[in-house]
């Protein structure tokens, strides 16, 4: 199988008259258009490797089992490309075009459809075929590239499977968390930042728990982006970004739509003062069902509120509320590394 880059100038022609030549993409079975429309060859010769052959299209699995797959595969056949090759618009606008050029016509049904109007086709044309809306979004909207990348991101060669990242992620609702975990977020391409959020991913997976990208783990990364606005995640480790998410889900699966809420208006030294402002009785106080605790966590420095109840739908406690329950004031309890000092029971 031969490797063709779109030449740049076969590329600007295209891009500047896809107006005018978007039909072709829907009538016509092979690419010999091409040629015509730029005047010429618009390919470059690159590389010969190894035939291969993408997820089949005409097989019972579903659009998302497909794309998953194709990941795996365009990536394993193609992990010699550097980042800079990669990122090359030229690069994947001419697999698009030449070897790959039918089977992407068919993965979004060209063969079969007409455009409904000329601004829906060549907004997706443009995205599917070529790079729109910059270097990043093009990396993960192009049919092949955003493949390749999330292969890419999720692979470790030092692993018995190599891709066990990805199949944590799973292949329901991919294009949404490739557009979620890899597009939207730029610390995904930090590959301990990645572990961490599949770890906090696969924690829940292991516990039985059913977890929805929209209800939890979206949230939970806009957390990680929030908690980014204040901190260098970079100088976090996979347990601490896998705890941010593991923490995060379990509040909003306890009813807290915010997650575990941070009070930072005061900090440690202030307990003191607060605690003797409180009646005796307080001292005696145990955490039980349905209590709300503040904790201190003097690792991070941190200030967290959690609810002492149950997972709703199911008898049993998350984790750390069952390592609280029955604690009093100034008890501590150590979990997933950290300490929990716990300062008020409410």
């Amino acid at each position: 199988m031969k490797l063709y880059f779109m030449k740049k100038e076969a590329l600007d022609i295209l891009k500047d008259n896809i107006d005018l030549v978007y039909n072709k993409y829907f009538t016509e079975k092979d690419n010999k258009w091409i040629w015509t429309i730029c005047g010429g060859d618009p390919f470059i010769e690159y590389k010969e490797v190894p035939d291969f052959q993408l997820s089949d299209l005409d097989s019972d699995m579903s659009i998302g089992d497909i794309e998953f797959n194709n990941c795996k595969i365009l990536y394993k056949n193609l992990s010699f490309l550097n980042e800079s090759q990669a990122s090359d618009e030229r690069l994947w606008a001419g697999l698009c075009h030449s070897v790959f050029y039918n089977y992407v016509r068919r993965r979004w049904d060209y063969h079969s459809k007409q455009p409904k109007t000329q601004k829906e086709a060549v907004s997706n044309i443009k995205s599917r075929f070529f790079f729109s809306g910059g270097t990043r979004a093009g990396l993960y909207r192009n049919t092949l590239a955003k493949c390749w990348w999330v292969g890419r991101n999720t692979s470790d060669g030092t692993s018995t499977n190599p891709f066990e990242k990805l199949d944590i992620i799973g292949s329901n609702n991919i294009s949404s968390k490739i557009s979620d975990i890899f597009y939207s977020n730029n610390f995904s391409s930090n590959p301990t930042i990645l572990g961490g959020i599949v770890n906090g991913i696969k924690y829940f997976k292991d516990e039985g728990i059913q977890i929805t990208l929209t209800e939890h783990v979206r949230p939970s990364l806009q957390l990680l982006n929030a908690v980014g606005g204040g901190l260098i995640l970079d100088c976090l480790s996979e347990e601490d970004i896998a705890e941010i998410m593991i923490e995060n889900i379990y509040a909003i699966i306890q009813g807290d739509e915010q997650g575990i809420v941070a009070e930072n208006s005061y900090d440690e030294n202030d307990y003191g003062a607060i605690k003797n402002s409180d009646s005796a009785d307080e001292d005696e106080m145990y955490i039980a069902l349905g209590n709300r605790v503040t904790v201190f966590i003097p690792q991070t420095n941190e200030t967290k509120i959690i609810n002492a109840d149950y997972l709703p739908g199911r008898n049993e406690f998350p984790p750390l509320v069952k390592i609280l329950l029955g604690k009093g004031i100034e008890d501590e309890v150590e979990f997933q590394g950290k300490t929990y000092q716990i300062k008020e029971i409410h």
